[in-house]
């Protein structure tokens, strides 16, 4: 997992992790309607949303096992649970095959980051987070995804 705000220096990232936080960085999403916007075929893919958040007591925490997923808040603040990956985990939905997400059940220890405009969160594959939870209480937020194939990563 890292954290960071677009407007600030990074250390070197991978290639394809730099691609997609210059894409953030460069793009007006102002009149950019919610929707999915293919970057690189399906090896990298924007998703624009504008989710309403929800309590930090609801929701599961999800993982992917193909996608890295960079979460960029455009608008509003939103709360994102952590948790290090742990492959020991039941799932409680498992759609890894077909839609690359599975869920587990809420985790004791997991960490809170606390997002404000500008700031991107990335998530590896098997890295547990809960994204869209309310900071203080519900309320809509604007967000893109960028999802990059982790096998971007390997050459």
């Amino acid at each position: 997992m890292y954290l960071g705000h677009i407007a600030h220096p990074q250390p070197p990232l991978p290639a394809a992790i730099a691609r997609g936080l210059a894409y953030l960085r460069d793009t007006d999403f102002s009149s950019m309607p919610p929707g999915r916007y293919p970057l690189d075929g399906e090896n990298m893919i924007a998703i624009v949303q504008e989710p309403l958040t929800q309590p930090w007591e609801t929701g599961m925490p999800e993982f992917h096992a193909r996608y890295i997923d960079i979460q960029y808040l455009l608008d509003g603040e939103e709360a994102i649970g952590f948790a290090p990956a742990n492959p020991a985990l039941a799932r409680v939905q498992d759609q890894l095959d077909g839609r690359d997400i599975a869920f587990v059940h809420p985790q004791p220890d997991e960490s809170r980051l606390v997002l404000k405009p500008g700031m991107f969160a990335i998530f590896f594959p098997g890295e547990l987070h809960k994204p869209c939870r309310a900071v203080t209480e519900p309320r809509p937020i604007r967000k893109v995804v960028i999802k990059i194939a982790a096998a971007l990563l390997a050459g």
